[in-house]
C-alpha cells in the first residue's frame, strides 16, 4: 500500500468502506494469488485519489463503460459468481460524493480501478469526518 501519512476529507464512512470492499472483492475474484496494489494520494488540491490494481484477468477497453452498470459482467457468470452489482453500488457510491471512478484494464494485463473523491463531498447524513490513511481499520 502506498499511502502518505494521512488524507482526510467528510465522507460517509461506510458507503466508502464498502466501494473499498467492492473494489478489493473483484480483484480477489478476477486475479486469485495474484498481488493487488493499493494507492491513496491527493491528486490536487481538494481531491484524494483512490486506486486499486490487480494482476488478473483484465477486461477488454470496450467492456470498461458497462461493467458499472446494473447487473452487468465483463465475463461469464459460469466461471466467476456474482451478480454485477459491486462496481454499480460503488459507481452510485462515489457519484452521491460527487466523485468519479473508472477503469483502465486490457485482456491478461489486470485492471486498475481509480476513485476520485472531493474532499468536502457534501452528502447529507454523513459521518462527519473520516480519514483514508495507510493505518486505517
Amino acid at each position: 500500500m502506498q499511502a502518505p501519512p494521512a488524507l482526510w476529507g467528510h465522507w460517509d464512512a461506510l458507503r466508502i468502506e464498502q466501494v473499498v470492499i467492492n473494489l478489493l472483492t473483484n480483484a480477489l475474484k478476477y486475479g486469485p494469488g495474484k498481488p493487488i496494489e493499493i494507492r491513496l494520494s491527493a491528486l490536487q488540491p481538494g481531491m484524494v485519489t483512490l486506486e486499486v490494481q490487480d494482476q488478473g484477468i483484465g477486461l477488454d477497453p470496450r467492456d470498461a463503460a458497462r461493467i458499472f452498470d446494473r447487473f452487468e459482467r465483463a465475463v461469464s457468470a459460469s466461471h466467476y459468481g456474482g451478480l454485477g452489482l459491486g462496481l454499480y453500488i460503488a459507481r452510485q457510491i462515489v457519484q452521491a460524493h460527487h466523485g468519479d471512478i473508472q477503469v483502465k484494464s486490457a485482456p491478461d494485463r489486470g485492471a486498475t480501478f481509480t476513485v476520485i473523491l472531493p474532499v468536502e463531498a457534501n452528502v447529507g447524513a454523513m459521518d462527519p469526518l473520516l480519514a483514508l490513511n495507510a493505518h486505517a481499520s
